[in-house]
């Protein structure tokens, strides 16, 4: 076979792993996000007798308990990806997130059992953390794996296109449920409708991830495990090279967790609380939702352009400029997004939301590559998922909380924009401690 032949099959199975990975992921993070849109309406089904302040609140506390457990899934997946292989894991995830969200949707009402429907609310959602804790890294591994070396960064960041897209197919759905139904209507069943497209969703995330092969570093560390030689962690960007425990990892786990703070933070704010925040400003739920579904569509823009400026310049560089960017305009356009809901000015938020979420998700594009190379390979799942999943288990389930919770006492729905420009500074510092080589990018 011809060598031209031989690249050209080589490049089509790297895309098409990517690709695999970035859709699976696409769906698992469509069920996930499909709660936090619909915060609104579940708290007036799961929790009626509060007033609307507290039950709002109850919700973003029921969407927190997930990443309460998200660091346990991380450690069971990660071990079970550092010993079993990548594909495994990431079948099993997609099919209990599916699971667990179609239960969801089929869940009966306050009304018809009392609080053990917000028990049974609060359990699948557990479940879903587990699942979740695992999904992301072993998705963002994979594809890495699979990618040459100069262009890792554009591959990892299709695993982070996926995630915006789910957000947005998300989005899109509740968008077109509240354009079509009313109020009453998105109360007593609209809501069901997003939680049940999640098992014919799962459904096509199992088939395209049952074609996967497994990862060619994964293989290789099996080969020679089984020959009884060191894994070779030789073959993956390292700070210590000749680190094989988990423990001695102690440096990749914080950058990996600091490198995650303003990815985590600028996810959830601007894409989930900001909607919340809308609704709170006079606007209704199909125009909050719109608004954030331009956003979304920004954001994939934003997140391919990283993955490919990446290329060119590095990781490292494109995660300094963004946290560097956001940290001076969030609170401005914050403050404009404000005044305009005050307002009015429907034109002036469209833009200033796009803005404020735009950068985070520039930041974003860039984080896979660094979650995928930094530790070698045969630590690489559990070290990855565990500071990964911490991270986000402390901040991605309470940042919606904590930001509603410190409006509510300063009476000023500007005080979150401290909160990303807060996540934009601790990242930055990490991104700067990160190899200049790390991702295999062009510095």
């Amino acid at each position: 076979m011809a060598l031209p032949e031989i690249n050209l099959q080589r490049q089509r199975r790297t895309s098409r792993a990517s690709v695999a990975a970035a859709v699976g992921n696409t769906i698992e993070t469509y069920e996930y996000a499909s709660f936090g849109f619909l915060a609104t309406v579940l708290a007036s089904v799961f929790f009626p007798k509060e007033s609307s302040t507290a039950a709002l609140l109850s919700t973003f506390a029921v969407f927190g308990t997930a990443f309460l457990v998200r660091p346990l899934g991380s450690v069971f997946f990660g071990i079970l990806t550092d010993r079993l292989g990548r594909k495994p894991v990431l079948v099993v995830t997609v099919v209990g997130m599916s699971a667990m969200t179609g239960l969801i949707g089929l869940l009966p009402t306050p009304e018809s059992i009392g609080i053990t429907a917000t028990v049974l609310l609060v359990l699948l959602r557990i479940t879903q953390g587990l699942m979740v804790g695992g999904e992301y890294t072993t998705a963002v591994i994979y594809a890495t794996e699979f990618a040459p070396a100069h262009r890792r960064p554009e591959m990892a960041s299709r695993v982070q296109v996926g995630s915006v897209v789910g957000l947005l197919l998300a989005a899109l759905v509740v968008v077109g449920l509240s354009a079509n139904l009313s109020p009453d209507q998105m109360h007593d069943w609209g809501w069901r409708v997003p939680f049940l497209l999640g098992l014919p969703l799962g459904a096509i995330g199992l088939y395209l991830r049952a074609q996967l092969g497994e990862t060619p570093e994964f293989e290789e560390v099996k080969i020679e495990a089984r020959e009884g030689e060191d894994p070779p962690i030789r073959t993956a960007t390292t700070i210590d090279p000749t680190s094989k425990s988990f423990w001695h990892h102690g440096r990749e786990i914080f950058l990996i967790a600091g490198v995650a703070v303003l990815h985590t933070i600028g996810f959830y704010m601007t894409y989930t609380y900001m909607q919340s925040l809308l609704a709170q400003l006079g606007l209704g739920l199909f125009e909050s939702t719109a608004v954030i579904v331009v956003a979304l569509f920004v954001g994939v823009v934003a997140v391919i352009s990283g993955g490919l400026l990446s290329n060119r310049i590095g990781a490292r560089r494109v995660l300094l400029l963004s946290s560097a960017s956001t940290l001076f305009v969030a609170w401005p356009l914050w403050d404009r997004i404000v005044a305009s809901g005050e307002s009015g000015s429907m034109g002036v938020i469209v833009l200033c939301v796009a803005l404020v979420s735009g950068l985070p998700a520039l930041y974003a594009s860039s984080t896979p590559v660094v979650y995928g190379t930094l530790a070698g390979v045969a630590r690489r799942g559990v070290v990855t998922a565990v500071a990964y999943g911490v991270t986000v288990s402390l901040l991605g389930g309470a940042i919606s909380f904590v930001a509603q919770w410190i409006v509510n006492e300063t009476g000023d729905p500007r005080s979150p924009a401290l909160l990303l420009m807060a996540a934009a500074l601790i990242s930055g510092i990490a991104a700067f401690n990160l190899p200049k080589s790390v991702g295999g990018s062009q510095q």
